[in-house]
């Protein structure tokens, strides 16, 4: 007697989504999308600007003054007040900017990478490229001012917390990027105005300003520190974390496929 075997049909499995590999190659398009001659040489001019005010301090020998003054009063206005939050908002808006344009967004939000994780993976390389590039500058700076020596620890005290600007600028950037397609020049009036002129006059725009959270981070690290009136390190950390989360999750919602008309408008 014929026995009837039944035959099990399977539906063709779909990997799970690779978060670490898809990450890997969403930066990598980040990179090809920002990697432009001319976005390179705005940031090289950005991080040496620092170099040489200290190059200029270093060539005047005892006439230069205080070094600690000298570098707290350089990390401040250039590094921190300048050369990060620009370095963060090149690199922040560019990649998002170019791929709307071109609609290479549109391609990716068809994939089966959650929306969420696009958007990390871009503030990721953002972030770190900007915190890393951040931070050279502020070590480059220190070495020619002072060579290997860290007066009163100023030189690893900014560069722990510019790597941390570099962090919070960015998020605050890529959402920037998501929300207008005029990114760029609303980010530069918010570093020109809002963290330079209102944050060194109005003191409650202090709990507000990356640029004084980062000084909140420095001053614990620096010898005779942390006693200037404004936010504390840890305001500062929490306030960086909820730009980062609030970041992603306005950055899924703009991503999201019924919502792709209005993105960047």
């Amino acid at each position: 007697m014929p026995t009837m075997t039944s035959e099990r049909t399977t539906a063709p499995a779909h990997g799970r989504v690779s978060f670490v590999r898809t990450a890997l190659v969403l930066m990598r398009l980040a990179w090809a999308r920002t990697g432009s001659w001319l976005l390179i040489a705005g940031i090289v001019v950005l991080l040496l600007l620092p170099m040489l005010f200290s190059l200029i301090f270093a060539s005047r020998g005892a006439l230069s003054g205080d070094p600690v003054d000298f570098l707290l009063a350089r990390y401040d206005t250039i590094v921190s007040g300048l050369a990060t939050p620009l370095i963060a908002l090149l690199l922040g808006t560019s990649a998002f900017s170019a791929e709307i344009d071109d609609g290479t967004l549109l391609y990716l939000v068809t994939t089966t990478t959650p929306r969420w994780w696009i958007v990390s993976a871009r503030l990721l390389f953002a972030s770190l490229l900007t915190g890393v590039l951040a931070s050279v500058s502020v070590i480059g700076a220190g070495f020619i001012a002072v060579g290997w020596s860290d007066p009163e620890g100023v030189v690893s005290a900014f560069a722990v917390a510019v790597f941390y600007g570099g962090v919070t600028y960015a998020a605050l950037f890529t959402m920037l990027a998501l929300i207008t397609r005029r990114s760029l020049v609303i980010g530069l009036i918010y570093v020109l105005f809002w963290e330079g002129a209102l944050s060194d006059t109005f003191q409650a725009i202090r709990f507000l300003s990356v640029r004084k959270w980062m000084t909140a981070i420095a001053e614990p690290m620096i010898e005779g520190g942390g006693d200037s009136v404004g936010p504390s390190a840890t305001y500062a950390l929490v306030a960086a974390a909820v730009v980062v989360a609030i970041t992603v999750y306005i950055g899924g919602r703009r991503l999201d496929e019924p919502r792709m008309g209005k993105i960047g408008s």
